[in-house]
């Protein structure tokens, strides 16, 4: 595809959208499988949480010369898009083992972005790091779920 050049404020707007389509996700998940609706709806809850973190970290730190003189360079976005709900016609293994796939996906963007940026202040791959450990310890739950 080509040499790609990303700014800071399209990572942050692709993040906003990861998270946005990860609460979709987890919330369609919790309307189809009732008896795991609480840990689709907590999980749903933190993605405002992670897009928050990001959001304020980006709004605090980054300014109009930082933005104007950085970009990620080579990153391809389109490799980290996620799905907003899984298949009408998964079960709930089949449902769970899409989750994972996205947290593989989130978790993989968020740890690119954050060693991307060991460069910038020292808060933003923080935000991005931080996120991605949260989301690791997400997968590890889901993963409990295909074992119970």
């Amino acid at each position: 595809m080509g040499n790609l050049s990303v700014t800071t404020a399209a990572i942050i707007t692709f993040s906003e959208k990861l998270e946005d389509k990860s609460t979709a996700f987890y919330s369609a998940l919790a309307e189809r499988w009732p008896e795991q609706a609480e840990i689709f709806r907590a999980f749903a809850a933190e993605g405002d949480k992670y897009q928050t973190w990001i959001v304020r970290t980006y709004q605090e730190t980054i300014s109009d010369a930082l933005e104007a003189s950085y970009s990620f360079e080579g990153l391809n976005l389109a490799d980290y898009e996620v799905a907003a709900a899984p298949p009408e016609e998964a079960t709930l293994a089949d449902a769970v083992q899409a989750a994972l796939a996205l947290e593989e996906k989130a978790c993989a963007f968020y740890r690119e972005v954050a060693e991307r940026s060991e460069s910038l202040l020292a808060t933003i791959p923080m935000a991005f790091k931080r996120v991605a450990r949260k989301r690791e310890k997400r997968r590890k739950k889901l993963a409990a779920l295909l074992t119970d």
